[in-house]
């Protein structure tokens, strides 16, 4: 157990985290060089400062209270998404962030996604799988559909889509049945019929034909894509080290600091540089399921694991996305790409997390 203590062990969640965090404040710091961006690691370095405090005191401290505070947390989030729409910070045709001034701006959508997931796994945590009423399912659908919908309204369609992962809860508490699955195919499919036509903005419409079409307008919106892939090959085995990757340093790369930052850490540091990385994800999220499959109590369990599968959709939704293979979801990486907001969520829920694992090696 005392191996375990140390947020620095090498089995306790904490470590590649950190790990994670320490290489992504490195790459914003070169993708920022010679640029209006150039102090934002500082910012950045900030922002890791006071996350990973509360994530540790989170750790130290939280001894299970949480699930019992998620209907109040849930709602004081619903609030946060209604006053965002109404005084929220307007960018890039967007309201989703409040100013905080010099440490930039706050966007609530973050914590609501985490805090969705805490309140569902502390409503499915009271049952046994094979004993869960029926209306369950309703309740806990509109629990995670309220959300979703001032998201939507924002618009965000991005972090709408991370809520999504909340739905495989279900699917991996009740059993699995064919004409269930069938139903839910159809309806997803219906609802994005819907969307296309009702929903998604020309911009985001765009984003999709461009993944279509990648090089149908490289100066235009495949642009984005087209730059990124020349940086990745770029990259080559060992990278042109920091500040070296021309792609990033003569700002060819779009949005280098958030949505593009794998795209930096390819070219600077190289395919070795990129399964460094790949590795530390691997190693982040399989602690998680572990931490799910030895947690002591069902809500525990299902925190765990649903955030394992929140966590492998940022990563494989960004680096899918810097690659060409999915579109332009804007959507971070997790302890890598900049940005207070998400930093903040992501060691929050490290330090949930990071407690379970403690309970659940004391319990054993």
């Amino acid at each position: 157990m005392s191996g375990m203590s140390s947020p620095l062990s090498f089995r306790n969640i904490f470590f590649p985290a950190i790990l994670l965090a320490g290489l992504g404040l490195m790459n914003i710091y070169s993708a920022g060089r010679n640029t209006s961006l150039e102090f934002l690691w500082v910012k950045h370095a900030i922002w890791l400062g006071i996350s990973f405090g509360l994530a540790i005191l989170v750790r130290q401290r939280e001894g299970g209270k949480a699930f019992h505070w998620s209907i109040p947390l849930y709602l004081l989030s619903l609030i946060g998404l209604i006053l965002v729409l109404l005084v929220g910070k307007k960018i890039g045709g967007s309201t989703r962030w409040f100013s905080l001034g010099f440490l930039g701006t706050f966007q609530p959508s973050e914590l609501s996604k985490w805090i969705t997931l805490l309140l569902a796994s502390h409503i499915w945590g009271q049952y046994q799988p094979d004993r869960t009423p029926k209306y369950l399912t309703t309740l806990f659908s509109a629990t995670i559909l309220v959300p979703m919908v001032f998201i939507f309204l924002q618009p965000d369609l991005g972090m709408a889509v991370s809520f999504l992962p909340i739905f495989i809860l279900i699917l991996l508490i009740k059993e699995f049945r064919l004409k269930s699955v069938a139903i839910a195919m159809i309806l997803f499919s219906l609802a994005g019929v819907w969307g296309w036509k009702h929903v998604l903005k020309p911009y985001q419409k765009e984003r999709v034909m461009t993944f279509l079409n990648p090089s149908k307008d490289l100066k235009g919106p495949g642009y984005q894509i087209n730059q990124s892939r020349i940086a990745i090959g770029n990259g080559g085995l060992w990278g042109h080290g920091i500040g070296g990757g021309t792609q990033t340093q003569l700002n060819f790369i779009p949005v280098k600091t958030t949505d593009f930052v794998f795209s930096v850490w390819a070219e600077e540091h190289g395919y070795i540089g990129v399964c460094v990385v790949l590795t530390l994800f691997g190693l982040l999220i399989t602690r998680m399921l572990d931490i799910g499959v030895r947690a002591r109590t069902l809500e525990e369990s299902y925190f765990a694991i649903g955030a394992a599968c929140i966590f492998s959709l940022h990563f494989f939704v960004n680096v899918g996305m810097v690659i060409g293979a999915l579109p332009n979801k804007g959507m971070a990486l997790p302890f890598f790409s900049y940005g207070g907001s998400s930093t903040l969520a992501f060691c929050l829920v490290l330090g949930l997390l990071g407690g379970i694992q403690h309970r659940g090696v004391s319990k054993s």
